[in-house]
């Protein structure tokens, strides 16, 4: 079974050169490549899947990877390559990492993008069916809540700390509960970079090309949170060995920052085993706007602002989703507050 992709530096000669020139930005006197305007959260979700394409190439026949690039997207190898994806996969993944492959392809051989590829991608986008996220919903200070908790229970009875590991990810989860930044954006906090004291204010800041929108933004560190971070910036992140190496502020048991997906990994297990369901970082979000429609339908736009929607239409399918969840629960109480005396009167009449 393939999960990994293929790292970009052991691609093939032809592959590297072609995806340099399609982000290069260019002047005003060689032309811009195709993807020079494409955020890096884009370009690292195509790499991504290209790669792990040409890790599937390579795990089948490894001299297939001697062929020209758009050669080697033949009708059979895109069949075993969508098999191989079923098995770790649902339909809008397996969408995902044909489409990303399809662009990839389009711009870095532009107009050589094989039609039976394009209507591969076309069918499988019909046939995408996204799990719900409602069963999935967790309020937002249940989870602040339970960060809250493996930081107070990763400390010994004297307030030292006995698990280093449990203390960062309980910061991690009341953070992102609290600040739902995107998890490439959360991963890539850094110390001395993106920390700002403003006042009694602690503010994370972004510069442009690091965010999803490529706009600049700024948000606070929740006050109560405060706290709990100047400790474990002073006591707790110096534990991890190999922390004085790096400017990460999420430190891995590796020399090295945690990864965007190491920290999905962790965050989707801690969360598993306290609610019995695994809450995704990408689902805080979801939460998050579920949340505040919930209890404060009128301020709504919130959601929009924190969760940095382009629009308030994205806001609002939550707004509509929070609001059924909300109606089922009080279909529920009326249910329950009905016994069997009031239903047999409600017959008769």
């Amino acid at each position: 079974m393939i999960r990994r992709s293929l790292p970009f530096d052991a691609w093939p000669e032809v592959d590297r050169i072609a995806w340099t020139e399609a982000i290069a930005e260019g002047d005003i006197f060689d032309g811009r490549g195709p993807a020079a305007h494409w955020t890096g959260t884009t370009r690292s979700a195509v790499i991504a899947a290209y790669g792990r394409w040409l890790r599937f190439l390579a795990a089948s026949k490894r001299s297939i990877l001697a062929e020209h690039p758009v050669g080697r997207l033949t009708q059979d190898r895109l069949t075993r390559y969508l098999e191989h994806l079923t098995e770790t996969a649902g339909t809008v993944g397996q969408h995902m990492f044909l489409a990303k492959l399809r662009d990839a392809v389009r711009v870095m051989f532009p107009g050589k993008v094989p039609q039976h590829l394009s209507r591969l991608v076309a069918r499988l986008e019909s046939e995408c069916r996204p799990r719900s996220k409602a069963g999935r919903i967790v309020i937002t200070s249940r989870l602040a809540a339970q960060g809250t908790k493996l930081m107070k229970e990763a400390a010994g009875p004297e307030a030292e700390i006995t698990d280093p590991v449990a203390y960062r990810d309980g910061l991690m989860i009341a953070l992102l509960a609290l600040r739902p930044l995107r998890m490439r954006t959360f991963s890539l906090i850094r110390i001395g970079t993106h920390f700002r004291q403003v006042g009694e204010d602690w503010r994370i800041v972004f510069e442009g090309p690091e965010s999803k929108s490529g706009r600049a933004f700024e948000i606070t560190v929740p006050e109560k949170l405060v706290p709990y971070l100047k400790y474990y910036l002073r006591e707790v992140r110096p534990k991890f060995t190999g922390a004085d190496r790096h400017d990460g502020v999420w430190a891995s048991t590796k020399c090295r920052p945690l990864t965007a997906n190491a920290i999905a990994r962790v965050i989707t297990e801690r969360t598993r085993d306290a609610f019995g369901q695994s809450v995704n970082p990408h689902l805080f979000r979801h939460c998050a706007a579920t949340t505040i429609a919930i209890l404060e339908p009128g301020r709504i736009g919130v959601a929009r602002d924190l969760l940095g929607h382009a629009s308030l239409a994205t806001t609002n399918a939550y707004y509509n989703q929070a609001r059924s969840i909300e109606a089922s629960r009080l279909y529920a109480g009326v249910l329950t507050g009905l016994t069997p005396n009031r239903l047999r009167r409600s017959k008769r009449r």
